[in-house]
């Protein structure tokens, strides 16, 4: 079977038995794709490194959010830093497979 849309993850990125997953907006993997000098931008090493980096320190922050407030963050909230990080742009839940995949946008 074919994968339409390859998400971001690692086994260890997990929430109360929930699997967290990211996507990256169309704006966003645009953007990735113009550094990229491999056809595939997850194909170069250094910018895989540079953006799994980037979405590892998504999940530490949504992982924390978690552990002070509760609940996880909502559409519009920002992971990174304020002024130049990365938004949750959509938040999709499966409830079967247990997965919460955010897309991110910046």
């Amino acid at each position: 079977m074919k994968v339409i849309v390859d998400t971001i993850e690692q086994d260890d990125w997990v929430i109360r038995g929930w699997t967290v997953k990211f996507l990256l907006s169309d704006k966003l993997l645009h953007q990735v794709k113009l550094i990229s000098r491999a056809e595939h931008w997850y194909e170069d090493p250094v910018v895989a490194d540079t953006w799994i980096v980037r979405v590892r320190i998504c999940f530490n922050s949504i992982q924390q959010y978690y552990n002070t407030f509760g609940l996880l963050p909502q559409i519009g909230d920002r992971l990174f830093n304020e002024d130049s990080g990365l938004a949750i742009q959509d938040r999709s839940i499966d409830g079967g497979l247990k997965h919460i995949t955010f897309t991110l946008t910046t």
